[in-house]
This record gives structure tokens, sequence and C-alpha cells, in this order.
């Protein structure tokens, strides 16, 4: 017959009184578990108790505070933000780095996000990526993942132009992914609509934008509405970014513009855009957001707007988010 914990109900005892046996049983079966690490069914089935009581014996012990348990964050990362965004912003995760200089903001957060892409992803992935600034320096950062497929997300901005060349920015990828390479060469901003409707239909295009409901993750950097801010923005004349501003125009993400509170705004813009559809977007299990201080008040839209499920960013841009959301 298996003996019961020592101190067990069945022995009469002042109230709060813990005997010396017990508190050498809670010693014992914590050490065991947390020092040792030996199996609650092991240490159960050495002491001739079960491993109900085990638990109950580890759970007593912590409450007694025999056994204390730290979480030390090393300084790389602050745990006490992204635990905060998590649960304010209603994400599932958030990735929060130190607040740094704007020089060094963007390779710090393309750091972060390219260790999160190898570290969650799996061989089946189909990840959804964007070649800009922001990919760019994430790809810098990543060795092979072989047997990911990878689907660029939507044409090339003007602003991609001046810095990179979207054929080696897509290349670059199919040599890192090592698996199926889906393209999209063509523009991300056209005349109009139709264009748009029209380059969607073509061999090629067609084949990259049929990958889009298999998606199971994408990473994109939250664009805003200034200079250097939005490939869309770079994109339009003067007279077009004044029209969006006036109405609100906030955060741009791949193609689709909010304002400050997270609403979808300048329909008819997006429209001209050769992109993901937002229905596509939204539906995505992991929409991996990169965005530092230096567009904070997109950060923010973004957030609002629940389109990220993950957030990469810094603490400064953290702070500033849990302090304008309700």
């Amino acid at each position: 017959m298996s003996e019961k914990p020592i101190g067990d109900e069945s022995v009469p005892r002042a109230r709060g009184a813990r005997s010396a046996a017990r508190t050498i049983q809670l010693l014992e079966v914590a050490r065991s578990f947390y020092i040792d690490e030996e199996p609650k069914v092991a240490i159960a089935k050495r002491l001739g108790i079960s491993r109900f009581a085990v638990s109950r014996l580890l759970e007593q012990a912590r409450s007694a505070g025999l056994v204390r348990i730290d979480i030390r964050p090393p300084a790389d990362v602050d745990f006490t933000l992204s635990s905060a965004l998590m649960h304010k912003a209603g994400l599932r995760r958030a990735i929060v780095l130190p607040a740094t200089d704007p020089a060094s903001e963007l390779a710090i957060l393309a750091a972060a996000a390219a260790s999160y892409l190898v570290e969650a992803g799996a061989s089946e992935d189909v990840v959804g990526l964007v070649a800009g600034r922001t990919t760019s320096r994430i790809l810098d950062r990543i060795g092979e993942l072989p047997g990911r497929s990878i689907v660029q997300l939507s044409g090339v901005s003007r602003a991609t132009y001046f810095e990179h060349n979207p054929a080696e920015m897509i290349r670059a990828m199919a040599m890192r992914f090592r698996g199926q390479t889906f393209p999209i060469y063509a523009p991300l901003l056209l005349a109009d609509a139709a264009l748009v409707a029209s380059l969607r239909e073509q061999i090629g295009i067609a084949d990259s934008i049929a990958q889009f409901e298999k998606l199971t993750r994408v990473l994109f950097s939250v664009g805003a509405w200034k200079p250097d801010g939005s490939g869309v923005f770079e994109s339009l004349d003067e007279t077009a970014r004044a029209e969006a501003a006036e109405a609100g125009a906030t955060a741009e993400i791949l193609g689709h513009i909010f304002d400050a509170d997270g609403r979808r705004i300048c329909r008819s813009l997006s429209e001209r855009c050769l992109t993901i559809s937002y229905e596509d977007f939204i539906v995505v299990p992991d929409r991996v957001a990169v965005g530092g201080y230096a567009r904070a008040d997109a950060v923010l839209a973004c957030v609002r707007a629940k389109a990220a499920t993950t957030l990469v960013t810094d603490a400064k841009t953290a702070q500033f988010v849990l302090d304008s959301l309700p």
C-alpha cells in the first residue's frame, strides 16, 4: 500500500503548523524535481506516493516559500514590456528589444525578426515577404532554410528601386529558403485598378497570387505615411500624398492604408496596388510586423487594426503603444 505524504490531512496538527518531517519531505521532492530534474512519475515511485501527491507537494513547497522560481531576462530583451504588450494589445507574441539610436534601429529589429523566422518556422511553411529594405536586412541575417516556400506579397515600389535591385532581392530569397519561390516581377503601384486586375491574371503573377491562400506566415515592415516611410507614399506624386494625408493616412501595410485609429481608408488607392488582398492577408495564421520608434504612430495604428499577431519592436515604441491604448 502506498504511504501518504507526511503530514497528510489524516494527521491532526495545529493550524499553520508543519512538522520537521513534512518540511524535509517538501524539500526532498522539490530538490528532486527542480534541481535533479527527476520526473514526477519517478519521484512518486521512489517515495511510494502518487504522481498527484508529488504535484501537491511541489505546490505546497512553492506556497510555503521553500521554493522560489526567478525569471531573469537577459539584457537584450525587455520581457516586462513584451508581456504587457501581448496582454494589452491582444498580440500572440511581442518581441521587444531595448531602445537604441535611430541609426541602429533597423539592423537590430531585422536581426530579431530573422531569428524569429528561423526559430518559429517549419519545413512546410509558406512564407510571404516583400522585396524591400527591411527584408534585405533580414535575409542578410538568415542562413539556409531548406524546404520552405517563399511568396512575394506585392509588386516592387519605387522606393525599393532606389536602393535595391528587386530581381536580386527575389533571387536572394530563393537562395535562402531552398524551396519553391513565387515572385511578382511588376510595380506595386499602377495607374488604375483595371491594370492591376489585368496583371493579376498574367502567367507567373497569377501563379504567385494563387499561393496567397496557402500562406502560413507573412513578415512585413510597418510603413509610415511620410518620406522614406512607405513604398506607396514614395510612389505617389505630391498631390496624391497630400490627399491621403488629409484623409488621415498614418500607416501603410502591404499597400493598404490605415488612419491613426486603425481603420482602413483610401481604398481606391489600395485598389491600384498589385498586392495581397486584405482579406487574404488578415487570415494568415502568423502576421509578423516589424517597426521601430521612427514609425511609432504607424505601429500603433497597426496594433489598433489587429493587423499583426506578432510584433517586433523596441522598448520606446512598445511603451508609446502601451500608453496610447485604453
